[in-house]
Order: structure tokens, then C-alpha cells, then sequence
């Protein structure tokens, strides 16, 4: 025992030499707010001037080059109208000099960043002083004026030991009533004292408890009615600028991409005049089937596929090729007739038949649909490339301007309103939902329109009617959320505007040339013609008799212009008189092989041959590969509540 108590004391100074330095580290302490003191003096004017001294505690995790603070300057009224505030910063300073900081502007105000990126706070208390004036803090009521305001904020990540509050309110003025909050968003702690001083124009407010991060002080003073003066004249009307921002600029963006539209379609979009539309009994010089088609409908509707149908069966009304039904499926063959001279063909045509040369056959089956696809671009180059800008103008330039407008309008108001972060996700799915339901109604239309099969049109109307109706519910879902949660029908109205001025100037916009009105005028002749029953028909003065040959020659352009069937009806009418008269045997198309075309059923064979082969072109292309894809409280006081508040943290 003796021997273990002297070695102690041995060891004794060592140890109490390594206590000793351990005691000289520097300790590091929690980082918190250490005190957190406001001053707001008050004018006359709507205009007050805040004078914040924060002292915190820095040990180098978030505080490490210094603080920044958030204060919000947009609020909603109680009517749901949005109201900004006016800010202006006076100085920043720490430990009573000078501090270099920079200002961030966002949505809901402005962000102060103290401190420099090269250059770290020493561990230890350091006291920030921001001074700044703000406007539009008064709130007015029927019976008083009153600030209402939060101290501190509501989303510090620190702790605050206490937070003072001194208000000074303007000369001659007397607070009525003095009300205090502490906790989180919306609580009403009631951890606070306060005073006031004899002559009754100086409050002041005190926590008595340390608030935990998330947690903040709002004080509320009222004041009698009149004390405070309320903004008029070109001031007034600066606020109401102010608090209107986003409207007006996307009403100002509205108009403008309305008045372009109008410009473009008065100066582009305007049908010229048409004539008097009479029956043609023959195509119009120089207009092929196919480029009927294309002049018709102003492009190649369902993807160009009934204008190659009514082009091929031109080349084969003219010996150059023959259809084959291989039971169910159609193979087109080039014919042992010599090929026309260069130029003699319509673009289309030739395209085709260059095919042909080249393969002597296609059958349009899956396994030839890269053949088929191949045909049907060299196909569709050849038309539009020898008629773009001839016969009609889709002035699709002038669209894209106002889409760009439209877009640019959407991003300022973005960029310079005060949209709130809950009101752009209900703006963004209102934008894009709406495009999407315009589209797929035009293209569902489109499709309606077109020569393709009634199966096919039928199941591809069914996806796109579908498609409209996710879209135009996306766009309802979003505008009854956007006007629920904002109560603003202003700015539903005028994304709902854009959207509708670029879809319906789309359409419109479209426009035929002077030359193309003309043959416009006449392939409608034709459409007339082909169209009608027998009977008129014979009514029609000067109208040409009815034979297989007339009926061959014209069969391409009904084919080309929707109408095969009430044509190939009227032909089948012939047929019948024909046949009573002892005139006519049974018809039978010498370029088709493979089918039997009856007198009595003639029209309905046709029109099933001619509309499996133009479906027969689009259902052999190969399919295509799809690839996975990943797509206020409300009430009365709480703690939160009023102008001021925001927040900080450490950087």
C-alpha cells in the first residue's frame, strides 16, 4: 500500500500537467443565437426602418464564413390578393464594422449573405447588425391600424437564448394594444413579457424562453385608425403595379402574342377568295392523285400512306405495275411496259416506280417493312419536295415565333413575378396538359379525316381520344388546384389564352396561294363529281358516260380524295344497266390479280381492296422499339405570422 501511494505521487504532476493542457484547447460550444435584437422605428408613412442585432455563436460547422438571413416581402390578404412589400438594405456590418455580403432576389423576397467565400470567422460570439427599410407592414382594419410582425423567423436552424423587440411608434401616436406569439408556425406561445414606456409611444417586447430551432417570436401592435397614411396617388398606383405583377405581365405578353397572331394570319393567313365550285369531270391539268391529295389537305394526312395508295393504283390503271393478293397480303410488281420518258411522271409516281425498277416487287408484309418504310419517305420527299410553297403555305415559321413569345411570356412571368413554389406546380402541369389534349384533338381529327381504314381509325381515334381526355384532365385537375390554392382566375385565364391563341393559329395560319385557290376550287369540282349517285350524275350537263375506262382514269383521284366508295357505286350502278341492256359483261380491273370483283358487290369490294392497301403500307412497317422511360395555416395570430419573419442559417 505504501509503495502504490508513492508511485501515485510520482505520477500525481504528470497528470495534472496533461489535465492542464487539455484545459488550455479551445472548447467548441453548440453554434445558437446567442441574443437576437430587433428595433423598428415607425413614420407616419407606410415605411419602416428595422434595425437587427444578432449575436451568435460560431464554432465553424454551418457559421464558418458568417450568416445569412431571409426576409420575406410577399404575403396574401386575407381575400386571397397577393401584396408586396417594399425593401431597401441600409448596412451591414460585424462586431460594429463594415461586413461584405451580397443580395439574392427570389420568389418570396430577398436573401442577405454575410461574409466573404475566402475568409473564416474565428470560434467565438461575433454580432451582426443588419439595417434595412421596408414598405406595405401596415395592416388596416375597421376599427385600428396594426404591426404585425415576425421578429425573428421561423426557420433558423439554431437556437435562440432570448429575442427583444423595441417598437417606436410615430410622434403623438399610442399603442391601443400590444399581443405577442412564440413557437412554431401558427402556435401561440405565450413566453413573452413586455412594456411600455410612460408617454406610451415606446414597446417593447422580451421571450422568456429559449426558442428551439424552428421555432420564432411575432409581435403585434395596434395603433388607432388614421396614425399611419395610406399610399396614394402615383404611389398607390405603383403598389397596385406591384402586387399585379404576374398578371400584368403575362396579360401584356397575352396581347402581345395576340396581336402578332393577328398580324400574321392578316398578312399570311388569309384565304384569297374562292370561286364557284361546279362539277369537274376530269383532274385538273397537271394535278396528279397524289398531289390531289396533298393539295386537299393541305399536307399528307395519316402519314402519306392513301396518297402512295392512289398513286400506285395510277401506275397500275397505266400498265406500269399490278397488285397480287398472296392470300391476305398485297405484293406490288413492276410490269414488263417500258418505263415513261424522264419528267412524264408526276415526283410521286416516279419515286415509286424508280422503286419498283429496282426491286421488281414489294409485298407489304412485316417482313419487308423496312422496304415499305424506305418507299414511303422516298415517296413522301418526292411530293413535298416538288410542292412545298406551290399550292399552300403552312407558315409553320410564324407559329414557332408565337410559341416563343408565348414561352418567353410564361418565363418572365416566372423570372419577375412572385410566383410561389406551390403555384408553379399547378401552372407547369396546366401549360403541358393543355398542349397535350390540343394536339391529340388535331391529330386526332387529322386521322378522322384521312383515307385509312375504318378499324384503324377507330382504334387510333380511341388512344388519341384518350390521350385528349388524360390531358384536358391534367388541365382541369390542375386549374381547379391552381384556383383553390390562389384563388387567382387572372392567371389560369391567361396561360389558358396562350394555349388556345397557338393551337387555333396554328390551324389557321395554314393558307393556299393564289394558284392554289384555283386548283383547290377545281379538285373540289372533282370531289363534287365523284361523290354524287349515279343518277345525278347523269343530270350533270356535259357530264362524260360512265365506262371502265372513265372509271379506271378517275378511280386514282377518288382513291386520293376519300370518295372510292360512292365512285366505284356509281360505276357498280352502270355495271347493272349495263348488264340489262346486254351492254357489259362483269368488271373485272386487269391490274388486280387475285380477287373477284362480282357485279353485284363490286363497290364494297373495291372500296375494302383500296382500304386494306393503304392500311396494308402502314401495318408492314417494323415496329418500333419503346425504351423504359422514368418520368397557411389560416386564422388568426400565431407565431409565423405578419410581415418580417424568414429565417437564416450559417454558410
Amino acid at each position: 500500500m505504501i509503495r502504490a501511494i508513492a508511485a501515485l505521487c510520482r505520477t500525481l504532476p504528470a497528470l495534472l500537467m496533461v489535465l492542464a493542457a487539455f484545459a488550455a484547447l479551445p472548447a467548441h460550444a453548440e453554434e445558437r443565437i446567442r441574443s437576437f435584437t430587433v428595433r423598428i422605428e415607425m413614420t407616419d408613412r407606410d415605411l419602416i426602418r428595422v434595425t437587427e442585432q444578432i449575436e451568435v455563436q460560431a464554432e465553424g460547422y454551418d457559421i464558418k464564413r458568417g450568416i445569412y438571413r431571409d426576409i420575406p416581402l410577399s404575403s396574401r390578404t386575407d381575400d386571397g390578393d397577393r401584396r408586396e412589400a417594399t425593401f431597401k438594405l441600409v448596412s451591414v456590418e460585424r462586431n460594429g464594422a463594415d461586413e461584405p455580403y451580397r443580395q439574392e432576389r427570389n420568389t418570396r423576397g430577398v436573401r442577405i449573405i454575410i461574409g466573404q467565400e475566402d475568409v473564416f470567422l474565428t470560434f467565438g460570439r461575433h454580432t451582426y447588425t443588419i439595417v434595412y427599410e421596408t414598405g406595405r407592414q401596415i395592416r388596416r382594419f375597421a376599427d385600428h391600424d396594426e404591426l404585425f410582425w415576425n421578429v425573428t423567423g421561423n426557420e433558423w436552424k439554431f437556437s435562440i437564448d432570448t429575442a427583444r423587440a423595441t417598437v417606436i411608434l410615430p410622434e403623438g401616436a399610442r399603442a391601443t394594444d400590444l399581443n405577442a406569439f412564440t413557437g412554431a408556425f401558427g402556435e401561440n406561445g405565450r413566453d413573452w413579457t413586455s412594456s411600455r414606456a410612460a408617454d406610451g409611444r415606446l414597446v417593447s417586447f422580451v421571450t422568456t424562453r429559449v426558442l428551439r430551432a424552428g421555432e420564432g417570436f411575432t409581435i403585434a401592435v395596434a395603433l388607432p385608425t388614421g396614425v399611419i397614411a395610406e399610399p396614394s396617388g402615383s404611389e398607390a398606383m405603383l403598389f397596385a403595379v406591384l402586387d399585379r405583377k404576374d398578371e400584368l405581365i403575362g396579360s401584356a405578353g397575352l396581347l402581345l402574342v395576340s396581336l402578332f397572331y393577328l398580324w400574321a394570319w392578316s398578312k399570311v393567313g388569309r384565304d384569297p377568295p374562292g370561286g364557284t365550285v361546279i362539277p369537274l369531270f376530269r383532274a385538273p391539268e397537271g394535278v396528279s392523285p397524289s398531289l390531289a391529295h396533298y393539295i386537299h389537305e393541305r399536307g399528307l394526312a395519316a402519314g402519306g400512306w392513301p396518297a402512295l395508295s392512289a398513286a400506285a393504283v395510277d401506275l397500275a390503271v397505266k400498265g406500269l405495275i399490278r397488285f397480287e393478293d398472296l392470300d391476305g397480303e398485297t405484293r406490288l410488281e413492276r410490269t414488263d411496259a417500258p418505263a415513261p420518258p424522264p419528267k412524264t411522271l408526276p415526283a410521286g409516281e416516279a419515286a415509286v416506280l424508280s422503286f419498283l425498277d429496282r426491286r421488281r416487287s414489294l409485298t407489304l408484309s412485316k417482313a419487308d417493312g423496312k422496304q415499305v418504310l424506305a418507299l414511303g419517305s422516298a415517296f413522301r420527299g418526292a411530293v413535298v419536295g416538288e410542292n412545298r410553297g406551290k399550292y399552300f403555305e403552312l407558315n409553320r415559321g410564324y407559329v414557332v415565333f408565337g410559341v416563343v413569345l408565348s414561352v418567353a411570356t410564361l418565363i418572365a412571368m416566372v423570372a419577375f413575378g412572385r410566383f410561389r413554389e406551390e403555384e408553379l406546380a399547378f401552372i407547369l402541369p396546366l401549360v403541358f396538359g393543355g398542349v397535350w389534349a390540343s394536339f391529340a384533338v388535331l391529330k386526332f381529327l387529322s386521322i378522322i379525316r384521312s383515307g385509312a381504314s375504318l378499324v384503324r381509325r377507330l382504334l387510333t381515334g380511341t388512344v388519341l381520344v384518350a390521350i385528349a381526355f388524360i390531358g384536358i384532365a391534367v388541365v382541369g385537375g390542375a386549374a381547379v388546384g391552381f384556383l383553390v390554392e390562389t384563388l387567382n382566375v387572372w392567371i389560369a385565364s391567361i396561360v389558358g389564352g396562350l394555349i388556345l391563341a397557338n393551337v387555333l393559329f396554328f390551324i389557321l395560319l395554314a393558307a393556299p396561294t393564289v394558284a392554289g385557290r384555283k386548283v383547290m376550287d377545281d379538285i373540289e369540282g372533282l370531289r363534287l363529281y365523284l361523290s354524287v349517285a349515279e343518277e345525278e350524275r347523269m343530270n350533270m350537263a356535259g357530264a362524260p358516260r360512265m365506262s371502265p375506262s372513265h372509271y379506271e382514269t378517275l378511280l386514282p383521284y377518288a382513291i386520293a380524295l376519300g370518295v372510292e366508295k360512292p365512285w366505284s357505286k356509281a360505276f357498280q350502278a352502270w355495271l347493272t344497266t349495263a348488264a340489262a341492256a346486254g351492254m357489259a359483261a362483269d368488271y373485272e380491273p386487269g391490274w388486280y390479280h387475285g380477287a373477284h370483283f362480282g357485279r353485284d358487290s363490286f363497290a364494297s369490294r373495291m372500296s375494302s381492296t383500296v382500304s386494306s392497301l393503304s392500311s396494308s403500307f402502314s401495318s408492314s412497317l417494323p415496329e418500333t422499339k419503346s425504351s423504359s422511360s422514368g418520368f397557411s395555416s389560416s386564422g388568426g395570430g400565431g407565431s409565423g405570422g405578419g410581415g418580417g419573419g424568414g429565417g437564416g442559417g450559417g454558410w
